[in-house]
């Protein structure tokens, strides 16, 4: 089984989803594209998002690239080589935030890293599915640029993909982690980053496509306050220390500065969600997951305040569709989702 993992620019729950998706199939030949995201090196606080730079954005697509390879090594996966998903053509994070976040995580110079490194070309990742015997099944924890990408070069991918397991959408009943402005409510930030990549892949794929919305990633019973919290929910190996650094980085910069605003904000670790989707029966003993009818994702430009939303609902009658969502956990369900999440890692 052929296994594609789409990720952004790889935070730690990025790490956590590839390392899900090694340790819950290992005997499956698994690759991985990454998407880049909009940044202007160097930008001031005063700098637009829209101000971005394709140079400062393939730069740290190549840095993120390097620091994917070098950091799994550390849990014991190896991936040999990360596939162009291109760039998002939106990011809801500041651009000096970004700055940041590209290279503080790095455990070596990142600026020589990219001598050594570059993003394997799109094609490569094309030739590759059509050599494989099974059909490919997704995975995605980020935007859909990539995906797009691949099936907009080679229309007949679309055919070869079985099933997408996406961290995607919201119903927009949960409280989104807002970055200093308006709140974001239903407009969910993987689909706001791409929102016409999320329109061709919600309205034009024909297999099963399974979202798992930021109800059940923002969920308080599988969220830690702080990273000694998360400690103590994973095993103690050099592996699990040097992830908890990450998240250590990330509690500091963005987890306890919201929590002085509202004590119950939380560290997630959101993507992962996307691998336990994948397996079906683990999605089907601790998700409560309904059919759905996607109605509009909107991307146009007269729909700008709405972008990154999926407007989803409950089939009615005899109504087909091929979207499912998780509407929340059932019974015993975060007990199963922590006790896989303590395996992964172990």
């Amino acid at each position: 089984m052929p296994i594609l993992i789409c990720i952004d620019a790889p935070d730690p729950d990025n790490f956590a989803l590839v390392k899900g998706v090694k340790v819950l199939f290992p005997d499956e030949d698994v690759k991985v594209m990454l998407t880049g995201r909009p940044v202007r090196f160097k930008a001031k606080k005063d700098c637009q998002l829209w101000e971005w730079d394709y140079e400062s954005s393939r730069m740290a697509q190549e840095a993120s690239a390097a620091r994917l390879k070098n950091f799994m090594r550390n849990l014991g996966v190896s991936v040999c080589e990360v596939y162009d998903g291109g760039i998002a053509p939106r990011t809801l994070v500041p651009h000096w935030i970004h700055f940041q976040e590209y290279y503080k995580f790095m455990d070596v110079d990142p600026l020589a890293a990219l001598r050594y490194t570059e993003l394997s070309p799109q094609q490569d990742l094309i030739d590759w599915i059509f050599e494989q015997r099974d059909l490919l099944k997704v995975v995605v924890g980020g935007p859909m640029t990539g995906l797009r990408q691949i099936i907009e070069r080679c229309p007949p991918v679309a055919d070869m993909i079985s099933e997408v397991h996406a961290m995607f959408a919201t119903w927009g009943i949960v409280e989104l982690m807002d970055l200093d402005w308006e709140p974001r409510v239903a407009q969910q930030f993987n689909v706001a980053c791409d929102p016409m990549s999320a329109h061709f892949i919600l309205k034009g794929l024909k297999c099963p496509v399974y979202l798992m919305p930021t109800e059940v990633t923002r969920h308080p019973p599988i969220g830690f306050r702080t990273v000694q919290a998360l400690r103590e929910a994973l095993p103690n190996n050099a592996g699990v220390n040097k992830f908890l650094a990450l998240y250590a980085i990330w509690y500091d910069a963005a987890i306890r500065p919201r929590q002085e605003k509202n004590p119950d904000e939380m560290i997630f670790i959101h993507d992962l969600v996307s691998a336990l989707s994948l397996g079906e029966k683990l999605r089907n003993s601790i998700y409560d997951v309904t059919p759905v009818v996607v109605d509009e994702v909107p991307y146009l430009p007269s729909d700008r305040t709405i972008w990154g939303t999926v407007r989803m609902r409950i089939p009615e009658g005899a109504e087909k569709t091929n979207v499912y969502a998780a509407k929340g956990f059932l019974p015993g369900g975060e007990k199963l989702y922590l006790k896989t999440l303590y395996e992964i890692f172990d």
